[in-house]
């Protein structure tokens, strides 16, 4: 039986397999279950890269549709349960594959929109508490999610009129802000002298210090911003230096500070894309990714030098099953070649291969010996000596090239001769 006679079932098989499970996940999807049709093909993926077996390209689309259609509804789910941050990661992964989803840009649009209704409504609450402070902080809130938010703005312009109800309104708010920087409130005391210098746009010294006020924040952000890169979170640093050079572009080590950060997460990127290829089997794609992130990452290296090593780790484990596949159906001679080919590639060794390749070599070298003594033994016309040999290389190696043929063929020559 030839090899490929014994792969054509099992592709087969595969193959059959795989259309069962696209059926099914479509129409868990016609059902709108989005969820369960992804893992219906998610599972099954799992097992496939866990057993080193080749991912089909059409089931790869479909699966990757499916994880779309997924993370979309889960989304939508978790905005209509308030939990707008969870979505944002969801609909994020959406968008980095596919930058112009419709849906999910919109359901991201929405989010943000709660988020800033949301923060609207609690600075309403606070101002009709009279608690005025508090009530900006949520307008100003409000107005990072949306910049110009209307409801915010009318908030705040709420705020601006109950404090400036007064006879000396600009004087108040510079004399607030003056007290408010001592006490290192450099929020409130922003706020108060940009109030000042709208009532009286010719107080310079309200302007100085809301100017000061932004440069004590921005010193804030940008520690901030340190603290998080040190927890390696580059995003979240990403977003404190940027906030710190809009309050201060002239800040010492914030331009290059934003550079690093936008380079590390492109590294990162890159990390995610490697790791997908290195579990789908494209281990020199993988490799290559991971050198371009480390060749200009700074802080992520441990985690790229992780991924190599793990690259490494299932590579080497992938050839070794291959290889033990070979012994176990039989193929002693294929099995030999892929270990000592095993062997030279991974010279440090990944498992048992060195006593495999010394058993299996002893098993060919043996049957080749035996056979080759059965062919001279048979020329020479000693059948039973012939038969011999033949039935050794047989025990050596089941299956070694004509060996059973011609053990059959002595035996009924050996059959005759009796007979006769």
């Amino acid at each position: 039986m030839t090899r490929t006679s014994l792969l054509l079932p099992a592709l087969l098989l595969a193959a059959c397999t795989t259309r069962t499970l696209l059926e099914e996940s479509r129409n868990y999807s016609r059902l709108g279950e989005h969820a369960r049709a992804f893992q219906v093909l998610d599972e099954y993926r799992d097992d496939r890269l866990r057993a080193g077996a080749e991912i089909d390209p059409e089931f790869e689309r479909e699966y990757a549709a499916a994880r779309q259609r997924f993370l979309v509804d889960r989304g939508r789910s978790r905005i209509f349960e308030d939990r707008e941050d969870e979505a944002f990661v969801d609909l994020a992964s959406v968008l980095a594959l596919d930058p112009d989803h419709a849906e999910a840009k919109t359901l991201r649009d929405r989010a943000i929109a709660k988020k800033a209704a949301r923060a609207t409504n609690r600075g309403n609450e606070f101002l009709n508490k009279n608690d005025l402070q508090q009530a900006l902080v949520h307008f100003v809130d409000a107005e990072t999610w949306i910049p110009g938010y209307q409801p915010a703005v009318e908030g705040a312009q709420k705020v601006r009129e109950a404090v400036g109800r007064s006879e000396v309104r600009a004087q108040q708010q510079f004399l607030e802000a003056l007290r408010k920087l001592p006490e290192f409130r450099f929020y409130e005391a922003r706020w108060h002298a940009s109030n000042a210098t709208r009532n009286d746009p010719s107080r310079e010294d309200a302007n100085g210090l809301r100017v000061k006020a932004d440069r004590e924040l921005a010193q804030h952000a940008f520690a901030r911003g340190q603290q998080a890169q040190q927890k390696d979170r580059f995003g979240a640093a990403l977003v404190d230096y940027r906030q710190a050079k809009r309050l201060n572009p002239d800040l010492p080590g914030v331009d290059a500070a934003i550079a690093e950060m936008q380079t590390e997460i492109d590294a990162n990127a890159k990390a995610d894309k490697a790791s997908l290829r290195i579990r789908q089997g494209r281990f020199a794609e993988g490799r290559a990714l991971l050198a371009e992130a480390f060749a200009v990452a700074k802080y992520s290296r441990p985690l790229l030098s992780e991924l190599m090593l793990e690259a490494d780790r299932l590579e080497r484990e992938r050839q070794y099953t291959a290889c033990r596949d070979l012994e176990i159906l039989g193929k002693k001679a294929e099995a030999l070649a892929a270990f000592e080919a095993l062997q030279t590639r991974w010279p440090t060794g990944v498992s048992d291969e060195k006593a495999r390749i010394e058993a299996l070599r002893i098993d060919v070298e043996g049957a080749r010996s035996e056979y080759a003594a059965g062919e001279a033994a048979e020329a020479a016309e000693k059948w039973q000596e012939a038969l011999d040999h033949y039935r050794q290389a047989e025990r050596f190696y089941p299956g070694y090239q004509h060996a059973k043929a011609r053990m059959q063929a002595l035996r009924e020559r050996l059959a005759g001769a009796a007979g006769s």
